[in-house]
């Protein structure tokens, strides 16, 4: 049997959005705000700036209506920021490395904020291999491609891939649409969703179904 993987999502899968200080974002909040001019209510801004820790910024600006002055502010805002912080995962982290199987990261994001996270949280060797989806890179390709790219590089097929994550509607969806099988981790303020092929709340309970799933196909790392 071909080599067993699994890729994992970052924020709010294995980071909480809160462990990263709020001062980090503040120079971004306020860039936004100044380039608002009216364009989105007070209010309605303020609840879109508290989803910056969970939410791609891509993602909040279409989805309130960000004048292109607010989005080129909130890009110029992230990609001149500067990190260096402390944070630290959910407490379980520990167990994915017990977990059988390659070991993947796919994050979407600003490439220095994600490093930064890494730096923090990873050493050598936790991963395979870590991707970013660049969500202002020019030739963008999504999680998806990153998939694909990730099973093409190493000799994976789709059935023996799974994808964890939180988002339903970004590595969820996208491990779906490639025939992967879908693992949501629904942590604290994270919706249920059918989309996935499996709903957990930790990595003891994922490493309990890849258990009985390895055991059901008698498959051996």
């Amino acid at each position: 049997m071909k080599d067993f993987a699994i890729i994992y999502d970052l924020d709010q899968t294995i980071l909480p959005a809160s462990a990263v200080p709020e001062e980090t974002f503040l120079p971004i909040y306020e860039a936004i705000r100044s380039a608002n001019q009216g364009t989105v209510p007070d209010a309605e801004l303020e609840e879109a700036l508290k989803k910056i820790r969970t939410v791609s910024m891509d993602v909040i600006a279409k989805e309130h209506n960000f004048s292109d002055a607010m989005q080129e502010a909130a890009k110029q805002a992230f990609l001149n920021g500067e990190y260096k912080f402390s944070c630290s995962p959910f407490d379980d982290w520990p167990v994915v490395k017990r977990i059988p199987g390659k070991r993947f990261l796919v994050t979407s994001g600003i490439p220095k904020l994600q490093q930064a996270k890494f730096d923090a949280l990873f050493e050598e060797g936790d991963f395979h291999g870590i991707y970013v989806d660049d969500i202002y890179d020019e030739n963008r390709v999504g999680k998806k491609k990153l998939f694909e790219k990730i099973a093409e590089e190493h000799g994976l097929i789709p059935d023996l891939i799974w994808i964890v994550g939180d988002n339903p509607d970004s590595e969820i969806t996208a491990g779906n649409e490639l025939g992967m099988k879908t693992v949501q981790i629904v942590r604290p303020g994270i919706e249920q969703s059918d989309k996935a092929s499996f709903l957990i709340c930790s990595f003891y309970e994922l490493n309990d179904l890849v258990t009985k799933w390895e055991a059901s196909l008698k498959f051996k790392t």
